[in-house]
């Protein structure tokens, strides 16, 4: 795998590592502990995001109610580690309160146990899933319209998928669904960049979105509802807005090749249009994403990156380590945030 610049800056090092007090905010400073034994590495991650995401930070923060499950509230444990994060002057802190949640919301499962190592990308999914079960009664209302739930308000991408033969014009019926995460191959994403570069010199600046649409569905073929004898393409409308698009590549070893490709495929913004066949809403229609946060993964072990917007500058995280980010790193990018802040 070769060795890929992130966001490299002017001048050489790693970085500045910042201190309580400085021109930053104290937020900014303060990494999560993951002392020997405890693997918490991926959790540590997915909360930086979290914390970093401003639209998620200031909706969770004035939300005072909720259904608790004591020990096993995740809600609790995430409003704890924000509190500390505003008001500690640690440069570190514990995250064995949600470490702790989690595993007791899990252990018949036997996900996220203490001291095991776990998914990173799977933990940001759990935890945004039990936020919802925390806020609304009717948990199995499908799709999730409370306004009090900030998964489904700030992250959920309400879609609808069809099949519509160009040849016979037959079509199959919408099947709506709702999805957190919109979820890439890198394969078939790299794919998509060589076949582009074929006929062009240069990827354009705005397509990233379309790079994605067409790598998820490229071989996702079906027979005609009529059987008319076409093999057809998946459509993929997104009826909503977002405020927060989460994109999750799916790597097909821990180790690849193609880390340089999935770089060059990268863009700093997403168009919703281009990122499905059609888009109904209006706002969704003109909003422009801008790429605000990253969870990678190196050598087994989960770091974080993520943009303050108060600094206008991208900062890196690994585990207690918070720097300015200046650095390299063999990475393989397992989530994108694209934000409107």
């Amino acid at each position: 795998m070769a060795w890929v610049k992130l966001f490299r800056k002017p001048g050489n090092g790693l970085g500045k590592t910042y201190q309580p007090g400085s021109m930053l905010s104290l937020a900014l400073t303060k990494g999560l502990l993951n002392e020997p034994g405890q693997n918490s590495c991926f959790l540590n991650s997915a909360v930086q995001v979290l914390w970093q995401l401003d639209i998620f930070r200031r909706s969770l923060r004035q939300l005072s109610t909720h259904f608790c499950l004591g020990d096993a509230c995740i809600f609790c444990a995430l409003k704890s580690i924000f509190s500390q994060f505003q008001q500690s002057r640690e440069r570190a802190l514990p995250s064995d309160t949600l470490r702790h949640a989690l595993a007791e919301t899990f252990k018949d499962e036997q996900r996220f146990q203490l001291g095991l190592m776990d998914d990173a990308a799977e933990c940001f999914e759990h935890i945004l899933e039990r936020i919802h079960l925390h806020l609304v009664s009717d948990s199995a209302a499908e799709p999730c319209t409370s306004r009090s739930c900030i998964t489904h308000q700030r992250f959920a991408m309400t879609l609808y998928e069809q099949f519509v033969c160009r040849s016979c014009g037959a079509s199959s019926d919408p099947l709506p669904f709702t999805e957190l995460v919109h979820y890439v191959s890198t394969t078939a994403l790299c794919q998509q960049v060589e076949r582009v570069l074929e006929r062009m010199d240069r990827l354009r600046s705005d397509m990233f979105g379309e790079l994605l649409q067409a790598a998820n569905t490229i071989g996702d073929l079906r027979n005609c509802p009529s059987n008319c004898g076409q093999s057809i393409k998946i459509r993929r409308v997104l009826m909503n807005c977002p405020e927060i698009v989460t994109i999750g590549f799916v790597w097909d070893a821990e180790q690849s090749d193609l880390t340089e490709d999935v770089i060059r495929a990268l863009g700093s913004h997403l168009n919703l249009s281009g990122l499905f066949y059609r888009v109904t809403d209006e706002n969704a229609k003109r909003r422009d994403l801008h790429l605000v946060g990253m969870i990678c993964y190196s050598s087994r072990h989960y770091l974080a990156f993520a943009y303050h917007s108060k600094s206008s500058k991208w900062v890196f995280f690994d585990d207690a380590t918070v720097k300015e980010v200046g650095v390299q790193n063999r990475v393989l990018f397992r989530f994108l945030f694209f934000s409107t802040n």
